[in-house]
């Protein structure tokens, strides 16, 4: 058996020098896995036209009366990807962004393709206040913030507030998606969906009673 007459010392020092050897490859092999891209927080945000035809015919809302309310997070690029998957076919848009600079030429393109006025409109404090009043902003919130980027809960009344990143969308079966709408989720399928309902607060029972 190899190792067999080898003095104690001389086996402990093969046999730390071997676990050293495991643990470099183990570390040098994670170090080399392709970390997490940007695209892969969410990665269905590329079918969100799709998904949101979807959950606006559950609640009985035409895509001419769909009033997006888009809240701008660190990376801007999802929220305008977003905007210009949503944007044929809306009478209104908003955008709520500490980069106003970055939707520009969206929200020229958009007057001039589609006769649609995009509202850029800076991410203050007050305006996030009044996301949930009936008068102001639109019917449907799409937070593109992450975990950490806003102290306080946003508050939505019954609007469908929908977070992008806050909460995963995950797979509930071959061709389903499970997506977050408030405290609920809502599993999007190809041709119809069920909601599943976990924590719906006052304004969700409210909502769901007057449907």
């Amino acid at each position: 058996m190899p190792g067999k007459n080898l003095p104690g010392n001389r086996l402990q020092d093969l046999a730390e020098k071997f676990l050293e050897m495991i643990f470099y490859r183990t570390r040098q092999q994670e170090e080399e896995l392709p970390q997490e891209k940007e695209e892969d927080k969410n990665p269905y945000l590329f079918q969100i036209r799709e998904i949101l035809e979807q959950i606006l015919d559950k609640r009985r809302i035409p895509y001419n009366r769909f009033v997006p309310v888009l809240i701008d997070g660190k990376d801007s690029k999802h929220a305008l990807m977003t905007a210009e998957l949503l944007g044929r076919d809306l009478n209104r848009i908003v955008i709520l962004t500490d980069n106003p600079a970055y939707f520009e030429d969206y929200a020229d393109n958009m007057y001039e393709e589609q006769g649609l006025i995009a509202e850029i409109l800076r991410k203050e404090p007050q305006k996030i206040a009044a996301l949930s009043s009936e008068e102001v902003f639109g019917n449907v919130i799409l937070d593109f913030e992450e975990k950490g980027e806003r102290a306080s809960d946003i508050k939505f009344g019954k609007k469908i507030y929908i977070p992008v990143f806050k909460r995963k969308w995950e797979r509930a079966g071959n061709l389903d998606i499970a997506v977050p709408i408030g405290y609920n989720t809502m599993t999007v399928r190809e041709s119809k969906m069920v909601e599943e309902q976990y924590y719906p607060d006052k304004f969700e029972r409210a909502f769901y009673e007057n449907e």
